[in-house]
């Protein structure tokens, strides 16, 4: 709480800057999306609604590292300001952040990371206005630094996140639709020849990993699942993934039959250059996330593998997306504000129990719709 003691104590400094920094025309706009992959992506919305209510105005994202080529070749951003999250650790950290929010003279701040040093930073900032979507459980510490910002709306439990950021935009008089759009690399073609993709949209591709491990389908059923779509279907199966996940797509193409049509693409592509590949594919299968997103971006038919996440609350919204739900009485467990890493039974039924028949009876309807 000492936060927010000096957040009250420093009002008077923060109050007279907004009031002094007020104009009448919206010329700066700064939005913060600090989270991974997936949800920048379901942040572009945001940034659609945005360029299209102020064509004029110059729009800033402060995002993390790892999802600046999402957003670094859209026409409808300006300028990206990466900021990596133990940069705010502490007073000097906040102070810091404060400081850099300020110096872009910003004339509206659209807060989709409603964390406590966001916060702070935005409200010593003395930005004149300020919205923000609120946690579904906002703490005392939230709470308070809540009646510091102009506009704030709470996400309900079990909503779509998107509705959410629909209703805070609203309050700001701006309409925002659903669709989805990030940067595509021209490279991405020249990766696809070369790992032998076929064009004619016969491939599926298989996220074999998630940031967090507690989403995970495991080698093993990775390698029966890939076994199975070979069985199946006649196109290639293609591995997708980062660096880091190099050794596990090995291991599973050294344990199928037929391997010479199985494409380990692991670390072959930069963020960017994976429209691409989607556009090639006939299906995507994955679960929850980024890699999913950026599949359900283009539109590609789907399979995803919910595991221990309330899909209400976000989720792939293409038309042709089926979903592999098991819910043992510990469902749901992972939420958009608050993602455990571990299993607390410890046994993740939700992912041991998914069998390659459900998967492959979901593949069939998403193809056949």
């Amino acid at each position: 709480m000492i936060y927010v003691l000096l957040t009250y104590l420093l009002a008077p400094w923060w109050w007279l800057a907004k009031r002094l920094q007020r104009r009448g025309k919206i010329e700066r706009i700064l939005l913060v999306q600090t989270a991974k992959i997936g949800d920048m992506l379901c942040a572009t919305p945001v940034i659609l609604a945005l360029r299209q209510h102020y064509p004029d105005a110059q729009l800033t994202v402060l995002h993390a590292p790892v999802t600046g080529k999402i957003i670094a070749g859209l026409s409808e951003v300006d300028h990206c300001i990466a900021i990596r999250s133990d940069s705010w650790r502490g007073w000097a950290g906040k102070w810091r952040l404060a400081q850099l929010i300020a110096g872009g003279r910003y004339d509206l701040a659209v807060n989709l990371s409603p964390s406590l040093p966001i916060l702070c930073g935005l409200i010593w900032s003395g930005v004149p206005r300020t919205l923000s979507i609120m946690p579904t459980k906002v703490g005392r510490t939230l709470a308070a630094l809540r009646h510091c910002i102009d506009l704030t709306e709470q996400h309900r439990p079990g909503e779509l996140v998107l509705a959410t950021k629909q209703r805070l935009l609203q309050q700001q008089g701006i309409a925002m639709g659903l669709r989805k759009k990030m940067a595509i690399a021209v490279s991405g073609e020249t990766v696809c020849d070369r790992l032998g993709v076929t064009p004619d949209h016969s491939a599926i591709g298989l996220a074999i990993s998630s940031a967090n491990k507690l989403k995970e389908l495991g080698e093993d059923l990775l390698a029966a699942l890939v076994t199975r779509l070979l069985q199946d279907y006649p196109g290639q199966v293609v591995l997708i993934g980062g660096p880091e996940d190099g050794p596990c797509a090995a291991a599973v193409v050294g344990r199928v039959k037929g391997a010479e049509r199985v494409i380990n693409a692991a670390g072959a592509f930069q963020l960017d250059e994976l429209p691409a590949l989607m556009q090639r594919l006939k299906l995507f299968i994955g679960v929850d996330s980024g890699l999913t997103y950026l599949a359900d971006t283009f539109d590609v038919p789907m399979v995803v593998i919910v595991g221990p996440v309330d899909f209400r609350e976000q989720r792939p919204l293409g038309p042709q997306v089926r979903f592999v739900s098991k819910q043992p009485p510990c469902y749901p467990c992972a939420f958009v504000f608050n993602a455990p890493y571990t299993c607390k039974t410890g046994d993740r039924a939700c992912i041991r129990t998914v069998a390659v028949g459900d998967i492959l009876a979901a593949a069939k309807e998403a193809l056949n719709d």
